[in-house]
């Protein structure tokens, strides 16, 4: 029995002599190593050269100012940003961002209530001695301090234009508010300015025929024309509520005045009056009125005579529709009831 062979594993020494005599390896490390000195070489002798950074927001940060000492607020109503350039190497001031340069209002030279300009400062959020600020877009804000104040207004209605939106036949009544104060805050020295609360119906496209409520916007309305542009800016309303106006309509008609006939019928029976006509007018919230006749009188046939049957009705004594009056200048009716002989 002869023993089989034994097989023996070849272990390879790895050793830096051996990479150096591999050619890859020789080219791939020359790789390496010219890329990094290209880089370092690079960032050493970068040239230096401008760069701008666009839309960068400005912090205006009150807290342990002396605006908060002063009590005020701040109504700075802009979003506005700034641009900053800035000068370092190229590989540096390429990579900023908006988020790298901060943008502050430097608040030491409020000293009053009003429009305030500050200066603005500009520095890196991480500093850098190599990167310096070279412009910025502009170098000052105004910005509007004052004590922050709320109060109640009353609310004028503008109705110099209702009836022109009144369709024709209809008639306008009256206007009321659902609501008749508003509340508004903002800076004390606006505020003060309000004269009045102007609420302007938002008519629709077709004319009122009838007793409706429209929503209003409320104007505000200081004593000069830049007093109303300046609290329009800074005062604010403190409610989302909405403002309605209830316009109250009315419909002229002219009622041929009638009789209203009970009990068994009766021949030969006509009736007159005195007028042809009764001018009458209606409340559009109403029901409508669907006749064009006006009951003045109601009579049995069984009370009356033969011959001429006379009554005075009294106006006031009227039992009239729901809404509707009177608009003649009429005090009786006078009817009239003939009964013909057989």
């Amino acid at each position: 029995m002869t023993d089989a062979p034994e097989s023996k594993k070849k272990k390879r020494n790895i050793s830096l002599k051996n990479l150096m005599d591999n050619n890859k390896f020789v080219f791939l490390l020359s790789l390496v190593v010219a890329f990094a000195v290209w880089v370092a070489v690079a960032m050493y002798k970068s040239p230096e050269e401008s760069y701008t950074i666009y839309n960068i927001p400005i912090t205006i940060d009150t807290e342990n100012s002396i605006v908060s000492q002063k009590g005020f607020t701040n109504f700075w109503q802009s979003a506005e940003q700034i641009d900053v350039t800035v000068t370092g190497p190229r590989y540096m001031v390429t990579a900023l961002t908006a988020d790298d340069i901060t943008v502050t209002a430097v608040l030491n030279t409020v000293d009053s209530a009003g429009i305030s300009e500050l200066t603005l400062r500009v520095s890196l959020v991480e500093s850098n001695d190599e990167i310096t600020i070279s412009s910025m877009s502009k170098t000052s804000i105004e910005v509007y301090f004052d004590v922050e104040m709320t109060m109640e207004f009353n609310i004028t209605i503008d109705d110099s234009t209702i009836t022109e939106h009144i369709a024709e036949g209809y008639n306008y009544e009256n206007s009321a508010l659902t609501l008749t104060t508003v509340e508004l805050k903002g800076p004390e020295t606006e505020i003060n300015k309000i004269v009045d609360v102007v609420a302007t119906p938002q008519y629709p496209e077709e004319n009122l025929y009838q007793t409706s409520s429209i929503p209003v916007t409320l104007n505000l309305e200081g004593a000069t024309a830049a007093d109303t542009v300046s609290v329009n800016t800074y005062v604010a309303f403190v409610d989302d509520l909405e403002y309605f106006v209830n316009i109250e309509i009315s419909r002229s008609m002219e009622l041929a005045p009638a009789v209203e006939f009970t009990g068994t019928e009766i021949s030969g029976v006509t009736t007159a009056f005195d007028v042809e006509a009764i001018g009458v007018k209606y409340d559009t919230s109403k029901d409508g009125y669907g006749s064009d006749t006006l009951t003045v009188l109601t009579v049995d046939y069984s009370d009356l005579a033969e011959g001429t049957n006379t009554y005075e009705v009294s106006i006031s004594d009227l039992t009239l529709p729901d809404g509707m009056t009177i608009t003649d200048d009429l005090s009786t009716v006078t009817v009239v009831i003939t009964v013909s002989e057989e």
